[in-house]
């Protein structure tokens, strides 16, 4: 078990505390040092995205591929949650590129998923397997399509994805690609990308934010005549300056004509701590749309909270307009188990496995429910 006091300081910041205890630390033993959830002091530095007692713990020679009871690094976390600094900072230790969480997935799915571009990018160059597949059967341009909404941010990332030679004909457990799923959504600019279609009339702008060559990217963006994609990257650009202002007005604007800047509004609120607004900006976009998009968004957010319940009512909303959606079940089963509601998982796994036969994992996590009774 960690030690309480030096638990304490990296859980309230306490970087001069953390800095003389760390010194006192047995270094052939760091992997003991963890607390209830096996956490070590970098995993929860990681998670509050504390990027100088990362740097400190890191140092100290605390393992970046160290997983807890929820099969969770450091590594995957950081790309996970999109804390890039402190994603670029664990990279310095040479992790394991091809680790995995508990649902199978490598530091490129979750952040794929979520909208991370940043960490995306990192994440591929730094050399993550682009076409890994998860225990959904999904590989991160899967996920990207299935669970974005085709509008500019996941273009760039499935853009990404694609450049590093995602397949596009990869299928998942329901035999369907990213380009039958694009299709099936709607998602025509998405299409192009996949089929390799698409006219890029943006790859300076792109190029200059990928090289973080902000100041650049906006000289040239203010002479571009008015378009919703301009907003999009004034509002990216001056998030990516830590201009929240600026970028809530152009997101605000983006927003006033096309609803996929709320999911840009919530995330902005998101990473500034603003739990009610962000919220408030999913659902908004749900409101506005007949897509699950914004919900299930919502739903990984609550959960992130610790909102679990929230979450399973959201996720049963979700389940009675798709209810062949094993992926819904398998997250709500998740909360549920995070609940102790062990014979509701167990009944959750049960109906996407009839679903889903073919697919082992959740017979697997009905098992494991079971087990919990």
């Amino acid at each position: 078990m960690m030690d309480t006091k030096f638990l304490k300081a990296v859980e309230n910041n306490d970087v001069e505390t953390v800095t003389q205890l760390v010194q006192t630390l047995d270094k052939n033993n760091l992997h003991v040092v963890v607390n209830d959830q096996g956490q070590t002091p970098l995993m929860v530095a990681v998670l509050q995205n504390n990027l100088a007692l990362t740097t400190i713990l890191l140092e100290a020679g605390f393992d970046p591929n160290q997983k807890d009871v929820n099969h969770l690094s450091p590594f995957v976390a950081a790309a996970a949650n999109g804390f890039d600094q402190v994603f670029s900072v664990l990279i310095s230790a040479k992790p394991d590129p091809t680790q995995v969480n508990r649902f199978g997935g490598t530091a490129l799915l979750p952040s794929s998923e979520k909208g991370y571009l940043k960490a995306v990018q990192m994440v591929l160059d730094y050399g993550v397997p682009v076409n890994h597949q998860n225990r959904l059967g999904w590989s991160a341009l899967l996920e990207a399509v299935v669970l974005g909404d085709g509008g500019f941010l996941y273009q760039e990332i499935i853009r990404e994805l694609v450049a590093y030679g995602a397949d596009v004909h990869a299928i998942d457990f329901e035999n369907k690609s990213a380009v039958q799923y694009a299709l099936e959504r709607n998602q025509t600019d998405v299409q192009r990308i996949l089929e390799g279609t698409d006219q890029e009339d943006d790859t300076e702008i792109r190029q200059l934010m990928r090289e973080e060559r902000l100041t650049e990217a906006l000289v040239k963006l203010y002479k571009l005549p008015d378009s919703l994609q301009k907003l999009y990257y004034l509002g990216s650009v001056y998030e990516r300056l830590e201009e929240v202002k600026a970028a809530h007005y152009y997101f605000e604007k983006g927003l006033e004509k096309d609803t996929q800047f709320a999911f840009y509004l919530a995330n902005l609120n998101r990473r500034q701590g603003k739990v009610a607004e962000a919220l408030a900006y999913f659902k908004l976009g749900a409101s506005k749309t007949s897509d699950y998009y914004f919900d299930y968004h919502r739903s990984n957010y609550l959960r992130e909270l610790g909102r679990h319940e929230e979450a399973v009512a959201l996720m049963d909303e979700l389940l009675t307009k798709y209810p062949k959606r094993t992926d819904f079940m398998f997250h709500k089963a998740n909360s549920l188990r995070t609940l102790k509601e062990h014979q509701a998982a167990y009944d959750t796994m049960l109906e996407a496995a009839k679903i889903q036969p073919q697919n082992p994992l959740f017979i697997e996590q009905a098992e494991i429910s079971k087990t919990l009774m």
